[in-house]
């Protein structure tokens, strides 16, 4: 099967304006707008590490594998960790050992104040989980990770420490935003989500259609709104 290179360029496009966005703040030392820039590539840099970590965009398996370890990069995550659990989330979604979507189970006021203690558990079950191959990429990863916050510590500008805080808010809270409202979303912001599918916004479109994501796992985000999603 082809690459579909069409989704490839779509999240690079993503990447590259907020990229572009933390650059511009970075140069005028604006925190705000780095805030807001570095949250917008954690999520341009998720939603491309998730597709790839379906397979989604078919790329050949040594491109497929640099693009995860370097989409969580952005993250300051490990792509492969990541893949693990929401791999065995998709096998048994909230079974007892869906730590993923455990979250989902709580009622929102405990999802949030777990949130962090979740997202540590999730990074040593993937360890745990991982064969030997698997550990040294997660490894690998979690080295440019401290090495990639070093970085952005030690440069003392402001623009650049809230990136960084931006994405550690992120991680810290990806319990509820990635696990408990895709699954608890009552049904006005599910029809406010679709009504929002023309954007190709993955964030309206993976929580519009995540029960369309949960059967058709290997279909790029950015299709998820198609009448008929193609399987080719």
């Amino acid at each position: 099967m082809k690459p579909r290179v069409g989704d490839l360029a779509l999240h690079l496009a993503r990447i590259s304006l907020c990229a572009t966005g933390v650059a511009l703040a970075s140069r005028i030392d604006s925190a705000a707008l780095a805030a807001t820039a570095g949250g917008a590539l954690f999520f341009a840099a998720f939603a491309l590490m998730h597709d790839v970590a379906h397979g989604a965009l078919r790329l050949p398996r040594r491109a497929n594998e640099i693009a995860l370890t370097l989409s969580a990069a952005l993250m300051l995550m490990s792509g492969h960790a990541l893949r693990i659990m929401h791999l065995r989330h998709h096998a048994r979604p909230l079974a007892p050992d869906d730590i993923e979507g455990a979250p989902a189970r709580l009622p929102l006021l405990r999802a949030l104040l777990g949130a962090p203690l979740a997202a540590v558990a999730l990074r040593a079950e993937a360890f745990r989980a991982a064969g030997p191959s698997g550990r040294r990429y997660q490894l690998a990863e979690a080295a440019i990770n401290l090495a990639s916050l070093a970085l952005l510590l030690a440069s003392r500008q402001p623009a650049l420490l809230a990136v960084a805080g931006a994405a550690a808010a992120l991680q810290l809270t990806m319990a509820v935003w990635a696990a408990y409202i895709p699954h608890n979303a009552p049904a006005w912001v599910l029809a406010a989500a679709r009504r929002l599918a023309f954007t190709r916004s993955p964030i309206a479109l993976s929580l519009g259609y995540h029960e369309r994501h949960h059967r058709i796992p290997g279909l790029p985000c950015s299709r998820l709104a198609l009448p008929t999603p193609d399987r080719r």
